[in-house]
């Protein structure tokens, strides 16, 4: 039926088809939805002290990798990552991934020194797209499923904190080799199961 007013499926307003807009899909331009969460993480943080909320894991290099879920179109600048309990001086950066396993978005390649402030959570600011170009945000159409992936570049305990064993039964985790620090491989085998001890707790917005 068709309603008076209403755009209806395949139809087209400018570069915008209805369709599109549904699924969130293409769409051109900005598509930040006011309001909801100011920021999204990828478990609940809540009463638990952040000391305790995960394991304290050692940065060797690798990229560690969880996923988000965006409930809605979210513009975002910036991914904060819990560090360890013996934050110290190494650097870590972060990289976006899509349900594909593309890359599409990162912090700088040079990474970002821990700030030695223990179960804290240092916030990385975008910086590239998936190609390399400076991008200093990046569009989150939702609702879908992203990956975060964390690389650190030195072999300290503690650095970060990653999801502990069965703590949370809906997040996907694991890990992705990647040799050398500052280096992001183009696609990834994003992780479809749980893996203890492998998924950064992170925050997107």
């Amino acid at each position: 039926m068709t309603v008076a007013g209403v755009i209806q499926p395949g139809e087209q307003i400018g570069n915008q088809r209805e369709d599109a807009a549904i699924l969130g899909l293409k769409c051109s331009g900005p598509a930040a939805v006011e309001g909801g969460k100011l920021k999204l993480c990828n478990i609940p943080i809540g009463p638990t002290a952040l000391a305790s909320i995960g394991t304290n894991t050692t940065d060797v290099i690798q990229l560690w990798v969880t996923d988000i879920f965006v409930p809605c179109n979210r513009l975002i600048t910036t991914v904060g990552v819990l560090q360890g309990g013996t934050a110290g001086t190494d650097k870590i950066l972060v990289a976006i991934y899509d349900a594909q396993g593309n890359l599409v978005a990162s912090s700088a390649l040079a990474g970002l020194a821990l700030n030695g402030s223990a179960n804290t959570f240092l916030e990385l600011a975008l910086a590239l797209d998936g190609k390399g170009n400076s991008k200093t945000s990046f569009q989150m159409y939702g609702p879908a499923q992203y990956y975060i992936a964390v690389q650190g570049n030195g072999t300290a305990a503690g650095a970060i904190q990653t999801i502990k064993t069965a703590t949370y039964i809906d997040v996907c985790a694991g890990s992705v080799t990647a040799g050398t620090f500052g280096t992001l491989p183009a696609t990834i085998t994003v992780p479809t199961t749980f893996t203890a001890d492998k998924g950064p707790i992170v925050y997107v917005y």
